[in-house]
């Protein structure tokens, strides 16, 4: 046992290590991997003091992992049953074409931000007449906001100007949807395109704001998927209670 302590705590931090260098970007979903490291680390230092206190309260411990188990296991069905990831799978036929913002570096969209767009792409190739949304404000230390360069990329792969709205306000989900809600025409049916592992909470948030809709979500990466899940994991606790 001490040494699967060891090994964990391994695994957790070259896997956070690898995905900061890869991503340069630390989130809550690295964090946790980070925290996990130094939690088996120290069960691996401290073992004789960590398995006394186990079997004085033994019970307790595995209730609460047990609880916490069952918890991240119910939180990952949610996810992963809201995962359509085929656009030919989107029911009925779509006017707009809502995309969230994901990131973007040097005035190019990130990785998964690419993957939404593209995957909206991919939509309107079948449907040549639906619209675009475009959404998401100016990030901190970033001069062009990231609805504009979404904008530009849907433009350099084809779709007309003139078929994007831009909304560039919003800094969260829960403003992603609240503010393009604004500009939705009442009767239209909508299509929101983000990550496939964001489309739970998205339709949760879209439903409390008001705004029916389908969604299509671009997959990730098998490496990031850990980090994403985690990450979200905790974002709809949040939005759960506070994005209302």
């Amino acid at each position: 046992m001490k040494k699967l302590f060891l090994i964990l705590s391994m695994i957790f931090f070259v896997y956070a290590v690898a995905m900061l260098v890869q991503t340069t970007n630390m989130d809550m979903g690295l964090a946790v991997f980070f925290f996990l490291s130094a939690i088996f680390f120290v069960l691996f230092y401290k073992y004789q003091a960590a398995m006394h206190l186990y079997n004085t309260y033994k019970k307790t411990t595995l209730t609460l992992v047990i609880a916490f188990v069952l918890f991240a296991a119910t939180l990952e069905t949610l996810i992963l049953t809201s995962a359509n990831t085929d656009p030919d799978n989107v029911p009925g036929k779509m006017d707009t074409i809502l995309v969230l913002g994901g990131g973007t570096k040097n005035n190019r969209p990130g990785a998964v931000l690419k993957g939404r767009l593209d995957q909206a792409l991919a939509y309107a190739d079948n449907h040549p007449n639906v619209t675009f949304i475009v959404s998401g404000g100016l990030g901190f230390g970033k001069t062009t906001s990231e609805g504009t360069i979404m904008k530009n990329y849907l433009v350099e792969n084809g779709i007309q100007p003139e078929r994007i709205k831009i909304e560039e306000k919003a800094t969260s989900t829960y403003e992603n949807l609240l503010y393009t809600k604004e500009m939705i025409q009442p009767d239209d049916q909508v299509l929101i395109v983000t990550s496939d592992f964001h489309l739970f909470r998205t339709k949760m948030i879209a439903n409390r704001v008001g705004m029916e809709a389908e969604g299509l979500g671009s997959p990730l990466r098998i490496s990031s998927i850990p980090q994403a899940h985690v990450r979200e994991y905790m974002a709809i606790i949040k939005s759960y209670f506070t994005d209302r």
